[in-house]
């Protein structure tokens, strides 16, 4: 087989769960046995980007990552836990057991039909990493499954570190503008994008930064974030490019391109 052949292949392969038939999903559960699940919220961020970013950012990587690889994509989890940004309108929010209990069932009755890993893509990284880290541990203890926690900040941090301009990049601001950007231009209006730079001082242990040092866990309120900003952004969105959230997002899909790979050479 030629490698115009494998690459034929591998794009006509149907990978997206909602758009195959049972028979084409028992079909692929011959190839593979690992689902991706992207994880966000549908929340305001700032007056340039839209509300379902922290949906749009990990459904496109995982969908690099499936159309390169053995797994399957399954339909997001368009709500998350975000009660810090009712402050503007357009947030929804459900409650940290609502939200637990709801991606548990839907990982478990995807083992029900075959799959054996699970890989949680949260666009909605720190906010909701607690109560999905405990979702990875109850799957794995109750189901057996293999089940991965993959916030999106985590596997992109070493390029972010690298090419980031701006001093802090918390919400809405320099790494996910610029993923945006790369992904999905129309969406993003950049002449509407604001600075908001956060206090100078924070308290002892913590960071307003996506890879600040945060070494105990803590948490905004809604009036922490109405004092806090604005616009709804925190961080400097301007200087956000679409050639720095290429960077960002391959580094993103490669990384679990990698797990992927191993879990499905265990298998």
């Amino acid at each position: 087989m030629t490698e115009t052949d494998t690459e034929t292949e591998t794009s006509d392969t149907p990978y997206r769960v909602a758009e195959m038939t049972w028979r084409e999903i028992e079909t692929a559960l011959e190839r593979t046995e690992t689902l991706l699940l992207p994880v966000g919220s549908t929340e305001q961020h700032g007056h340039h980007m839209p509300l379902g970013v922290d949906v749009y950012m990990p459904e496109a990587i995982g969908e690099r990552v499936a159309e390169s690889g053995p797994a399957l994509l399954a339909p997001p989890i368009w709500y998350g836990v975000s009660p810090h940004h009712t402050f503007k309108p357009g947030t929804f929010t459900i409650s940290t057991e609502t939200f637990q209990r709801y991606v548990f069932d839907v990982c478990a009755s995807a083992g029900e039909w075959g799959i054996e890993n699970v890989l949680l893509l949260n666009g909605h990284y720190l906010a909701q990493d607690p109560e999905l880290e405990i979702v990875v541990r109850e799957l794995r203890e109750e189901t057996g499954m293999g089940a991965f926690h993959v916030p999106l900040v985590n596997v992109f941090a070493d390029v972010a570190e690298e090419i980031r301009t701006a001093d802090v990049s918390f919400h809405a601001s320099e790494f996910e503008t610029s993923i945006m950007l790369e992904l999905f231009p129309e969406l993003v209006h950049m002449d509407r994008a604001e600075a908001v730079e956060p206090p100078e001082e924070s308290l002892p242990l913590t960071d307003y930064d996506a890879l600040g040092e945060n070494q105990v866990g803590w948490a905004l309120s809604a009036e922490d974030m109405t004092e806090l900003t604005p616009t709804g952004n925190i961080g400097d969105p301007t200087v956000a490019t679409a050639e720095k959230g290429k960077l960002l997002v391959e580094a993103a899909a490669s990384s679990i391109c990698t797990l992927v790979d191993e879990l499905e050479a265990a298998d």
